[in-house]
């Protein structure tokens, strides 16, 4: 019976949903080692706890906890003001006062690019996850 219950849990776990899980973790790991890095030196132990708490949305999904999709797109929207911060704060520190026009700019476009992602990551999926008749069926939303 557990069996059977396994198989069917995971037969909606497919199509754009898979998509999304599968693309979320590279991501959220290159994340979580950028907010790590926030107060300290990139410890490894913060960034697998930083994955760690980023990735239990998607564990929500494996599962399919109907609540799954409305947390999901609250810790896109967390990711999103988080990255923004994260990026205002380089300009903050003590170094960027030594940096040079070049430098700056280099740095802004590789922020702003780190920054954009997050956002069109956000828009598209919770686009889908608001429209889709998949996740709809999959998480049994009215």
């Amino acid at each position: 019976m557990k069996n059977y219950k396994w198989q069917l849990m995971s037969n909606n776990i497919r199509g754009w949903i898979l998509v999304y899980l599968i693309g979320s973790i590279p991501i959220l790991m290159i994340y979580s080692m950028a907010l790590s890095g926030w107060f300290f030196e990139y410890p490894f132990i913060l960034m697998v706890s930083i994955f760690l708490v980023l990735s239990l949305p998607l564990l929500l999904i494996i599962i399919k906890y109907p609540k799954a999709p409305w947390w999901n797109k609250l810790m896109w929207r967390s990711v999103v003001i988080l990255m923004t911060l994260r990026s205002i704060s380089i300009f903050l520190e003590p170094n960027a006062n030594k940096m040079t026009l070049d430098e700056i700019i280099n740095l802004s476009l590789t922020l702003l690019s780190i920054v954009s992602i997050s956002v069109i990551w956000l828009i598209v999926w919770t686009k889908y996850f608001n429209n889709s008749i998949r996740v709809k069926n999959t998480f049994l939303i009215d």
